[in-house]
């Protein structure tokens, strides 16, 4: 190797080491200050990153300085506006607090309750990583589907058994699928499956799939269809397939639709159990009752007439079911089935229409109570992610406590003086008068003052950063999404 190359190349490795310790250097240096604390290099560039680009990194590389700069001083005003909704106590306005406490619900029943007692009895992070792993590559198989359920079980074997040693003897697979399949429908296209991940096939076909070859013809095998053999036409490489975190969250959705029938089974065996932990009964009495009135009461109104309104004050009255303070009662139900129109009105035929409408009714409050017992409110991460979300609620109110409220109407002569400045250009008719004052007027008043407003929000935003102190980094910025590949090794 001369000595010209050999020099190149240790050149070329001094500058990325000095560009990867320059980068290393960076991460902890703060891009902006205040009072409330620092936001650091690293800090910076992995929430824009993940918020403003998707963690797509050429874009972020391709961002201008503007465009970075105005996203820090997001970041900024985020933490001010919670610090403010915390001082001037924002929670404590009831429709807020309300607000607050439904997104902490929604997450703590979602993230926690559905989570640790539905989907992970179901199916694992390992499986969830598993599919992830699969979605890098795309199959193109073509089946043959013999149904158990239409010829049985011994002749449905035979019949797969002698396509099988046909396929093998050399007669064409599409051929063969064509008039041998019980699958119709991918049939007369010779059994062609289309592109497809190996998790979105049943579990039999997904299992016989991961291990074939381009070409390769499976020996028959059974799932819950019936027999199948498969040729694997085609295999290629998913060139779109993004990080493990950002497509997890596309994978939980098509597991939990592969896993519906189980999931929906242990979801209304959770709710049968806290029927039990709340001691919630459903009255079969009075629900035997209620059934008996509606029948009677539908039988005997007048054919122009409700026959929901026959029922007495009594009948309304009886209680089916309570939970609590709150109580499902005849009443109820009765509310409920008015709000279709009578011809398209639910029938309700015995005890277990009853309990599902219990169920649906009370499903929200037994959720939020056993969220609260397991401890899921109380959890720091549901609580940030809660506040979190709160952002515009928090943002809104304090603009109109300390902005829009002290926005004064503009006055009569600034009303004038915009009228005269502006009729020759905004008020004049086509027949060379102008538009009268008084007609304008409103228009003008709202314009000025939305006007008003807007610089008032600039002023009220400088004057908090300010106060809280706030500087930016500017030449730090420069450096943001530069060399980022290295920060990621």
């Amino acid at each position: 190797m001369s000595a010209r190359i050999f020099g190149k190349i240790v050149f070329i490795i001094a500058v990325a080491s000095i560009l990867f310790s320059c980068k290393e250097q960076l991460k902890d240096l703060p891009m902006a200050e205040s009072v409330l604390g620092k936001i650091s290099f690293s800090e910076f560039e992995t929430s824009m990153l993940k918020e403003r680009f998707g963690k797509d990194i050429a874009k972020a590389s391709e961002s201008t300085f503007e465009e970075r700069r105005e996203y820090l001083r997001e970041m900024i005003f985020r933490e001010i506006i919670f610090d403010l909704a915390e001082k001037n106590q924002i929670d404590t306005i009831k429709e807020v607090n309300n607000e607050y406490k439904k997104k902490l619900y929604g997450i703590s029943i979602v993230q926690g309750l559905i989570q640790d007692s539905l989907r992970s009895k179901i199916y694992s992070e390992d499986e969830i990583k598993k599919v992830y792993e699969q979605k890098k590559v795309k199959y193109l198989p073509k089946h043959i589907l013999i149904d158990v359920k239409k010829h049985g079980e011994a002749k449905a074997k035979e019949k797969i058994d002698s396509v099988y040693q046909k396929v093998i003897a050399g007669e064409k697979f599409e051929d063969l699928a064509k008039s041998s399949s019980d699958d119709i429908r991918t049939g007369v296209n010779g059994g062609e499956l289309g592109w497809v991940f190996a998790h979105e096939m049943v579990k039999e076909f997904e299992n016989k799939i991961v291990e074939m070859k381009k070409g390769d013809i499976s020996e028959p095998f059974m799932s819950m269809y019936g027999y199948h053999i498969v040729l694997l036409s085609d295999v290629k490489e998913n060139k779109d397939l993004k990080d493990y975190e950002s497509e997890r969250n596309k994978i939980i959705p098509e597991l939990d639709n592969k896993y519906s029938a189980q999931f929906n089974d242990k979801y209304l065996a959770l709710i049968e159990s806290l029927f039990e932990k709340y001691e919630i009964k459903i009255d079969s009495v009075e629900v035997k009752s209620f059934l008996k009135q509606l029948s009677s009461h539908k039988k005997n109104s007048e054919p122009d007439k409700d026959y929901l309104d026959l029922f007495t004050e009594d009948e309304r009255s009886a209680v089916i079911s309570a939970y609590g303070e709150r109580i499902i009662n005849a009443e109820s139900l009765i509310k409920t089935l008015k709000t279709y129109p009578k011809d398209k009105r639910p029938e309700l035929k015995g005890y277990n229409d009853i309990k599902m409408y219990v169920i649906d009714r009370f499903r929200n409050d037994l959720f939020e109570d056993y969220a609260d017992d397991l401890g899921y409110t109380g959890r720091k991460e549901f609580i940030e992610e809660a506040r979190s979300t709160m952002y515009g609620t928090y943002k809104d109110k304090l603009i109109r406590k300390f902005v829009k409220d002290k926005t004064e109407l503009p006055s009569e002569d600034e009303i004038k003086k915009f009228y005269e400045e502006n009729k020759e250009n905004m008020f004049k008719e086509e027949d060379g008068t102008y538009k009268e004052l008084l007609k304008v007027k409103a228009s003008i008043t709202n314009s000025l003052k939305s006007k008003k407003f807007g610089q008032s929000l600039k002023d009220w935003e400088s004057n908090l950063f300010r106060d809280y102190k706030v500087s930016m980094n500017y030449p730090l910025i420069e450096k943001t999404f530069t060399n980022i590949k290295d920060d990621r090794k």
